[in-house]
């Protein structure tokens, strides 16, 4: 095996990839966005490009930034791996006190920091980037808005007068192509590098993983309770089509709440009646949207909070809504339905997998599936279930808590891992065989983040569950669509300007 010659770097420790130095060698000479899935080695292209830096000017700091705390402290020990002693590396994050942390920027030669942290430093005089030559900035997805990247990449090319270098990582900047030119205006990107599983010279890296789709037929009494709902919405549908309001009847949840708030700002006599159909409207597409993909019991507790919200405003909006004979007639049903047919279906491949050894990565949408999908896996004969959960709300799981989880899932003292959206994006789990998606979702970010979980040391299979004739079927397919339009986006933004254009230029 080649190995990487540098001498910032330790012998002997990264294996030599000719797609990282290309990559490498342009994003020294120019702003750069790498778009690289997942396990094909983001973060030692930023190693690479820190050290072309530090060969050009020992005395310039470089900023390494990630979205969260414990993605902070990975980026650092990874450089700690690798790099020889001598450079002062340093992770800065708001745990930390102020003139502390002033202290550590004046200290450390590569600081690692969230970009929330150093936008309040910069804001507070307590950090200035005059003296930094590179800025790295991780799952770069996020330079969007007001998030705290577009602050701190302004800054640095104010503060540097433009001659420091930005780097940016991400597997996947999304399919919009105002998204992408919004992230690349942000980042003030010169070129974009992206690379797939199927160029020639990343596949021989890429361990193959293969995607099955398990169609699960919804039981009889899950099918009633939809149509009952399905009919239900249609009834309120055609209300406001005679109240003269024209309505498209395919709009998802956020359109229709986004509608509602537009009619907050008529002034109009009937807007409350249109807004009171509106919020009803809304309830309803969440409970279908619980009894078609989530689980029962995820129903049956929403439906015991619209009971309690109905209690405290009698005459609301949900109070008028449960006293339907539609919902009535459901809570009739509810006795009668068992488990959701994807729980069967998630034990029946965590058996056959755990049999061959596997290790098992989950997914779901809400925290009430992922524990109910723990209760049922903790019944298994050998399954060794744990919860990873987000920091935020009551039941949120604290950061030393996501620490210990993802320790025990890399040590193998766990064989299952069941998360939401906090086990996508950055958070380094080891490496899973097998991913379960329980649901697909219509983010193509979110579903290339789901997969680079498993094939990361040796082949991974990626089951999605979708349940038949539901959304399920539509969110898979959109996500897929956005996928391919990503690739094609990006692959021709960076036939926008040539290599050579930058490779060799000096500054």
């Amino acid at each position: 095996m080649e190995y990487v010659k540098n001498r910032w770097i330790k012998e002997n420790t990264i294996e030599y990839r000719e797609y990282q130095e290309k990559i490498a060698r342009i994003a020294t000479h120019a702003n750069t966005l790498v778009v690289l899935p997942t396990a094909l080695g983001k973060t030692i292209i930023a190693l690479l490009v820190a050290t072309n830096l530090l060969d050009r000017d020992m005395n310039k700091k470089i900023l390494f930034l990630a979205p969260t705390r414990p993605l902070v402290e990975q980026h650092k020990k990874t450089f700690e791996r690798f790099l020889k002693l001598g450079l002062n590396l340093v992770s800065v994050t708001g745990k930390i006190k102020p003139e502390k942390r002033k202290e550590l920027y004046s200290f450390g030669d590569i600081i690692f920091s969230t970009p929330q942290c150093i936008k309040n430093d910069i804001a507070g005089s307590r950090l200035s980037l005059e003296n930094f030559s590179l800025l790295i900035v991780d799952e770069a997805q996020h330079c969007v808005g007001n998030y705290a990247y577009t602050y701190v990449t302004k800054k640095f090319i104010e503060h540097t007068k433009g001659k420091g270098r930005i780097l940016a990582l991400t597997a996947s900047p999304g399919s919009s192509i105002d998204k992408i030119s919004e992230i690349k205006s942000n980042l003030f990107v010169d070129r974009v590098e992206i690379k797939t599983e199927r160029d020639k010279d990343v596949s021989e890296y890429v361990k193959p993983v293969r995607i099955r789709w398990i169609r699960v037929e919804l039981t009889p009494e899950i099918r009633e309770i939809r149509e009952k709902l399905l009919s239900l919405k249609e009834g309120l549908i055609d209300e406001l089509r005679a109240s003269g309001m024209s309505f498209n009847s395919k709009m998802s949840k956020i359109d229709l709440i986004n509608l509602q708030k537009e009619l907050s700002n008529f002034d109009s006599s009937v807007k409350f009646a249109y807004m009171k159909r509106i919020s009803q409207l809304i309830k309803i597409d969440h409970m279908l949207e619980l009894i078609e993909t989530q689980t029962v019991n995820a129903f049956k507790e929403y439906l015991s909070k619209l009971e309690e919200e109905a209690v405290l405003k009698p005459r609301g909006a949900i109070a008028a809504l449960l006293k339907s004979s539609a919902l009535n007639e459901i809570k009739q049903l509810l006795p009668r339905i068992g488990t959701h047919p994807k729980i069967e279906a998630i034990r029946e491949i965590v058996k056959r997998e755990l049999q061959q050894g596997g290790k098992i990565m989950i997914f779901a949408q809400l925290r009430s599936t992922v524990k109910e999908i723990e209760r049922h896996l903790s019944e298994i004969e050998g399954c060794e279930p744990l919860v990873l959960l987000g920091q935020r709300g009551r039941e949120g799981m604290k950061q030393q808590k996501q620490i210990e989880v993802t320790r025990k899932f890399d040590s193998g003292e766990c064989n299952v891992l069941i998360t939401t959206s906090i086990g996508e994006e950055g958070l380094h789990l080891g490496s899973a065989t097998t991913a379960i998606f329980y649901e697909p979702v219509p983010s193509e970010i979110r579903s290339i983040q789901r997969r680079g979980r498993v094939g990361r040391e040796t082949p991974g299979k990626v089951y999605i569950l979708i349940s038949k004739g539901t959304r399920d079927e539509g969110y898979y397919w959109a996500s897929f669509h956005k996928e391919r339009r990503m690739k094609s986006l990006l692959k021709r933004m960076k036939k926008e300007k040539s290599i050579t254009e930058f490779v060799g230029r000096e500054n």
